[in-house]
């Protein structure tokens, strides 16, 4: 059995968020029997994030049809047909907010790793939700598989080919001036595996004859790697309406290299988004290739297929890939600056194909270990140094995940279709929605100041502006005071023409009692009316959101609600509030 404290801090590395019954429960399973069973738990057969997708799109569809007709959906007023991407962020928040007791952690793991191997619907992708969902799904699916398997199947997908520019890529043709694309080629490197520099186990850079760090693979690397993602081509091409000019003359036909429609085509929703891509062999380089000072060798006459997979299995099984993988892991999970201590163990778990089950149980359970030391510490200034180094800033999108978990966020029609563009708006950040391959932040950033002079790192400060920080604070007023929570959409705007898409006005869609979200206060609202236990309801809000009890800010706590004290709601509501503002719940602590 492990103390409600100690509890309730991990579950909020390990999960997108716990309310009261599920921190209780892992407090008396014990955090090593819970996460093994969910490491151990069995992938669910129920709905996929590409089926969600698909069937709230086909929900709006419905809907589009029957107010405005077969004419919405055909010509040149077609657009509102299509899958945008409103509808994967309707799915991910169903799932996020509705998770099977049994997938915390994989799910969890999924969003980590959804900030590693970037997509992001800031592309063409934003037409199609149903590809976006299925890649989700690869996250989900190997979240505790082989990193090997889960790197092919990502090089394969379509989103991938269309958001890494690897689809439709063939072989060099110097007379039609043709060359292979290296945008992945370049970024399965550098974000993928082995990072930009040569690695010690420990993850540390590896010095040079010069004293610098060491490139870990060169512009000849990357145009041999070029090479070999050549040949590759959506499974197919589709068209949704049916009276259009392209259904009638190419729906489902596997459109080639040479007929030209290929390059014209090449986005989403033409090309079939889910299935892997196919591969054309006479327009794959099918030459011997040699990159990274002979570490990856690949002999001439091969398959693309087999080829590809043998790339990436010496890819991950590359020395750097380990400490790298870890490294991004831990900062994802626990902590912006490991200790190499900390960074040598994960990766010694990774193996020659990348364990992620063995390497997710090191993450979280490392800490356990290392950072019980700094109570044992002599030195005041030594424990408060360590203890910076045990801390990350909780993302937005976390913070804001935990809060309407911890609530049990709901509604009266149980469709909980989160938008995510007031969000995203506010915050800056939403699942598959970064504005770059190198995520909502970099891996290196660090705000000046303290930190800074410290030479440690703290990257989602990045996304902790002036503006930013303001808006979450006025966020959480709004959350708490004025019940005007993330928007739920269930139906069409109103408006005829184009612009028949959900209805996206938050003023609008707040009016909607049936579907308007709402946090669960019940329990504390109870509490709240004895003015005796409301030193009680602090302690126990405050493990909720912090994970710690009895608070250096208790007494403002307190104060802020003094003339409303028989006013229950509004001395939860107040609590509530700053407990979420503080840095208390916005600082994640090992």
């Amino acid at each position: 059995m492990n103390t409600l404290s100690q509890t309730s801090r991990f579950l909020m590395q390990a999960t997108l968020g716990a309310d009261q019954k599920t921190i209780q429960k892992v407090s008396r399973q014990g955090i090593d029997n819970w996460l093994n069973q969910q490491l151990n738990s069995k992938l669910s057969s129920g709905n996929t994030y590409a089926d969600s997708s698909r069937d709230i799109w086909q929900n709006f569809r419905q809907k589009l049809l029957s107010q405005y007709g077969e004419a919405a959906l055909n010509g040149e007023s077609n657009n509102p047909a299509l899958p945008y991407k409103w509808y994967f962020h309707m799915a991910w928040w169903q799932q996020a907010l509705n998770t099977n007791p049994e997938h915390l952690l994989r799910q969890r793991v999924a969003q980590a790793l959804s900030e590693i191997l970037v997509i992001s619907d800031n592309s063409q992708l934003e037409l199609d939700a149903i590809g976006m969902g299925s890649y989700y799904d690869l996250l989900y699916k190997h979240a505790f598989g082989n990193y090997s398997d889960l790197l092919y199947d990502v090089s394969m997908h379509p989103c991938m080919g269309v958001y890494l520019s690897h689809m439709n890529n063939q072989k060099a043709d110097p007379t039609e001036h043709i060359h292979p694309d290296e945008n992945y080629a370049r970024e399965i490197m550098q974000l993928f595996t082995i990072g930009l520099y040569e690695l010690n186990p420990d993850g540390s850079r590896k010095p040079g004859n010069n004293g610098q760090p060491q490139a870990s693979y060169n512009n000849e690397d990357i145009r041999q790697l070029a090479k070999v993602f050549t040949g590759l081509k959506a499974s197919a091409y589709e068209y949704e309406w049916d009276t259009s000019f392209w259904q009638s003359s190419y729906n489902g036909y596997p459109v080639s290299f040479d007929d030209g429609i290929d390059k014209t085509y090449k986005v989403p929703p033409f090309v079939n988004m889910t299935n892997s891509m196919s591969i054309d062999e006479d327009r794959h380089d099918r030459s011997a290739k040699e990159l990274l000072n002979g570490r990856v060798k690949l002999p001439a006459e091969q398959g693309a297929a087999r080829e590809i997979y043998s790339t990436i299995q010496q890819l991950v099984a590359h020395p750097n890939t380990a400490p790298f993988i870890a490294t991004h892991l831990i900062n994802q999970l626990v902590t912006s600056n490991p200790s190499k201590a900390y960074v040598k163990s994960v990766a010694a778990m990774f193996g020659k194909e990348g364990n992620l089950k063995a390497v997710i149980k090191a993450v979280l359970s490392y800490p356990q270990r290392e950072f019980a030391a700094r109570k044992r510490l002599p030195s005041a200034r030594q424990e408060a140094g360590l203890t910076i180094q045990s801390q990350k800033l909780k993302s937005p999108l976390l913070r804001t995940t935990q809060i309407l978990r911890a609530f049990n966020a709901n509604n009266r029609s149980g469709k909980l279709w989160l938008i995510g563009d007031d969000i995203q708006t506010l915050l800056q950040q939403h699942p598959l929605s970064s504005p770059t391959v190198f995520n909502f932040y970099k891996p290196d950033f660090t705000p000046h100041g303290p930190l800074e002079l410290a030479g440690l790192v703290a990257p989602e400060f990045e996304l902790h502006t002036s503006a930013t920080s303001i808006a979450y604070v006025n966020m959480m007023y709004y959350w708490f005071f004025g019940e005007y929570l993330p928007v739920v959409s269930t139906r069409i705007n109103s408006t005829p023409g184009i612009h028949n898409v959900p209805e996206l006005n938050p003023d609008i869609l707040n009016t909607d009692e049936h579907n308007k979200l709402q946090l669960n206060f019940a329990n504390q609202i109870a509490m709240a009316k004895d003015p005796e236990q409301h030193d009680a309801l602090i302690d126990q809000m405050s493990l909720l959101l912090t994970g710690k009890t009895d608070l250096s800010i208790k007494p403002q706590i307190k104060d802020a609600f003094k003339h409303y004290r028989d006013q229950p709601a509004w001395v939860v509501q107040t609590i509530a509030f700053m407990l979420t503002i503080s840095p208390e719940f916005t600082v994640l602590e090992a």
